[in-house]
């Protein structure tokens, strides 16, 4: 912690870092059945530390709306539909000088619910979760209009937020856990990495 910060307690129930993990598909695979098991994918990490104001605001048990829901959600330990769901949000800086199919415009800038998709890793609780979540298990649509436009990626300004969902009005306004910038991502780019 900066010199003067609150200091970090687990007494919160809320974690110091959250680590994100998606994993984007190279290959859109087939309507029906199993993503092809050689399409290893693409894995964008990132990770977030609890700010200084949500830290001053726990310490004092101030907390917000949000932060409160990020508690229970962290005590529930997944991301379901029925419970408290994790959503990301895309957005594409400028969307409209690219060339691409109207879905994309239709979903850029909305949320997507991460419940069959996503894993949490708990095992560094108290101080540190990890949420992955893979697209190549999402539905057709998504993981073709992803596979197809790799070039575009390597143009755009891409935009991406976590947030956890607010459905009663004690769990609002919703806010932004993390959020981060991607800038230039030239997918066809990337290499094959082994850690065994």
């Amino acid at each position: 912690s900066p010199a003067g910060a609150v200091e970090w307690s687990p007494s919160w129930g809320v974690p110091r870092v959250l680590i994100a993990s998606c994993q984007l598909p190279y290959k859109a695979g087939w309507l029906m059945g199993a993503h092809p098991e050689d399409d290893g994918g693409l894995s964008v990490c990132n990770y977030f530390v609890l700010s200084e104001r949500a830290s001053e605001m726990l310490a004092k048990d101030q907390a917000t709306p949000a932060l409160r829901l990020w508690k229970r959600f962290v005590e529930d330990g997944a991301s379901t539909k029925e419970g408290i769901s994790f959503k990301v949000v895309g957005r594409v800086e400028d969307l409209d000088k690219y060339e691409v199919p109207e879905s994309f415009h239709r979903f850029n800038n909305k949320p997507v619910l991460l419940t069959k998709s996503c894993r949490m890793v708990t095992s560094r609780l108290p101080e540190v979760i990890e949420i992955d979540y893979d697209i190549r298990s999402w539905v057709y649509p998504a993981r073709t209009a992803l596979a197809n436009y790799h070039h575009r990626a390597a143009e755009a300004e891409l935009e991406i937020g976590y947030l956890v969902e607010g459905k009663a009005d004690d769990e609002l306004p919703e806010q932004i856990l993390g959020c981060f910038k991607m800038y230039d991502m030239d997918i066809t780019q990337a290499q094959w990495v082994s850690i065994m």
